[in-house]
């Protein structure tokens, strides 16, 4: 399966309520709705590690895929900001802090993301106007 170059991707973690809720969290503020998703279980997000030769399963990041290129961890969630409206994308200027301090916070939260928020059962179901976005 080829990737579509053109859509950005948010990959998260189908089993972790924080993910989810980050998942429902960006639906609500991505206004011009150009972002898709899929779960890091799905058949998509192990194809795409493959191509990007990334060592699978990343069990407490987030991927962003955009352009054809392959986000995680801090890089992912700051550039998915980015595409999110007043005043949430400018969290996206984050970016400008070293990746090292970035990552260090990113770490600490996905560490403890099932403490936060606890594991579902089940991935997120989708409104039927929000199906579209979903890709797996």
């Amino acid at each position: 399966m080829e990737l579509n170059q053109q859509k950005s991707i948010v990959f998260y973690d189908g089993s972790c309520g924080f993910c989810q809720a980050s998942v429902q969290f960006v639906l609500k503020h991505n206004s011009r709705q150009n972002l898709h998703f899929a779960a890091l279980q799905s058949e998509m997000a192990t194809q795409l590690l493959a191509e990007a030769r990334q060592a699978a399963p990343l069990p407490d990041a987030m991927l962003f895929y955009e352009g054809g290129r392959l986000y995680t961890a801090s890089g992912a969630a700051l550039r998915i900001a980015r595409h999110l409206r007043f005043p949430f994308f400018l969290l996206g200027y984050g970016l400008v802090i070293p990746a090292f301090l970035r990552d260090f916070l990113y770490r600490m939260i996905a560490r403890n993301r099932y403490h936060i928020a606890g594991r579902t059962a089940a991935c997120l179901l989708p409104t039927p106007q929000q199906r579209s976005r979903f890709l797996a």
